[in-house]
């Protein structure tokens, strides 16, 4: 049964946007009477009939509502953006499918792209979502700078992993499951030592992630995959 994705929830009906709908009538060739299923990003999945096959404008009856469970990890990944789209692109993806809470964008003195395509993160986030059977969508934030992120965020568990020689633990070690936590992740240069300082200044761990060298995006997609696997 194909999935798709939409908030436009009344009563009993559901009402497609105009590239969803799209998507359902043209590429799909559904029409009346079809089933599919519908996720809304907050945690319920639906299964409906369709009861309108207009291509810009489907509607559905809900015939069934379900309450999945929460994310585990209560995850938020703060991640510097790569200089290449398509890196982004992937670790949104691979971090909406492992079921990450939310993600920010960081403004780092070495970050190589000072600006995102936000509204295209949000559709590749909602492509992985109805791909891989998740029903909660992660909060993304647009990029924001450094000083301001850190010295806002709130988390049970507050960690920062560098590549600089520190007193680091493994992130594996002292992450205690079933806490909300946030992972600050740099830039390909890494974080100056003033910016790890401030973390520091504001109750962030440093951490590492291991003895390779992990690109930005591996990282983001290894420490979300470790903190799920922690909370199994």
């Amino acid at each position: 049964m194909d999935t798709f994705f939409s908030t436009r929830i009344t009563n009993n009906e559901i009402e497609l946007s105009k590239s969803e709908s799209h998507h359902c009538i043209i590429v799909k060739r559904k029409k009346i009477k079809d089933k599919v299923k519908v996720v809304d990003g907050n945690g319920y999945l639906y299964v409906c009939s369709i009861i309108n096959a207009n291509k810009n404008c489907v509607i559905l009856k809900i015939e069934e509502k379900k309450k999945s469970l929460s994310p585990a990890n209560n995850l938020h990944l703060v991640i510097s953006p790569t200089k290449s789209h398509d890196r982004i692109d992937w670790m949104v993806e691979k971090a909406t499918e492992i079921g990450v809470e939310e993600i920010t964008f960081l403004l780092c003195s070495r970050t190589e792209r000072k600006k995102i395509n936000f509204d295209r993160i949000k559709r590749i986030s909602i492509s992985a979502l109805k791909q891989c059977g998740q029903a909660y969508l992660p909060k993304i934030n647009d990029i924001q700078d450094f000083r301001s992120v850190i010295e806002s965020i709130e988390a049970n568990q507050k960690y920062i992993a560098h590549l600089i020689e520190d007193d680091k633990v493994y992130l594996s070690k002292t992450y205690k499951s079933g806490e909300s936590s946030v992972i600050v992740i740099g830039p390909e240069g890494d974080f100056t030592k003033d910016e790890i300082n401030i973390a520091k200044i504001n109750h962030f761990i440093p951490v590492t992630l291991g003895k390779n060298t992990l690109r930005t995006e591996t990282a983001g997609v290894y420490v979300s995959s470790l903190v799920n696997i922690l909370n199994d």
